[in-house]
């Protein structure tokens, strides 16, 4: 094998090394089955509840060399009575969200109006917020995704790309 065939060889497997964690997912459902949706196995279950009206899975997103900031992702479901009662979920989760220190919210809102994407303070930190809310057979759904705003972009971006996938699979 030549010189630069090896190291060419080496490169790929290092990074086949480097992405391998994230290739492999953890699968998750909600509400008996009714919401279900995958992520990888790198983010761990900071919080789970599942059983009952409310349930919730929260998964933590480690930050490479930032062992103190913390971003999450929250999948919650609850029984709600018909369309009165997913209005209510939605006008509590955003209510909760306007209490939040320093909430300013961020006019660029993919999916209308029942989303919301703001910033606001937690520990002391400045975060990104993306929340999206979603109805079906009287199941409110609630994908909350949080960041720290002065993340690195590149790690950002695959951030928000992986919250849009649980959103996506949550709202099939």
């Amino acid at each position: 094998m030549k010189r630069t065939t090896r190291s060419i060889a080496v490169m790929l497997g290092a990074c086949a090394l480097t992405l391998a964690p994230s290739a492999f997912a953890a699968d998750y459902s909600l509400s008996n089955g009714a919401v279900k949706f995958s992520a990888p196995d790198v983010w761990p279950v900071l919080m789970e509840k599942s059983d009952g009206t409310r349930q919730f899975v929260a998964l933590q997103v480690k930050i490479p060399d930032d062992n103190n900031a913390l971003a999450r992702i929250t999948v919650t479901t609850e029984q709600v009575d018909g369309v009165a009662g997913f209005q209510t979920f939605l006008n509590s989760g955003t209510a909760r969200a306007r209490k939040l220190p320093g909430y300013a919210a961020v006019n660029s809102s993919p999916g209308g109006a029942s989303s919301l994407r703001y910033t606001a303070s937690e520990n002391h930190e400045k975060n990104t917020y993306s929340e999206t809310y979603a109805y079906r057979s009287n199941l409110a759904i609630q994908v909350r995704c949080v960041r720290p705003a002065a993340a690195p972009s590149g790690w950002s971006a695959t951030f928000d790309s992986g919250c849009q996938s649980i959103v996506t699979a949550v709202e099939k």
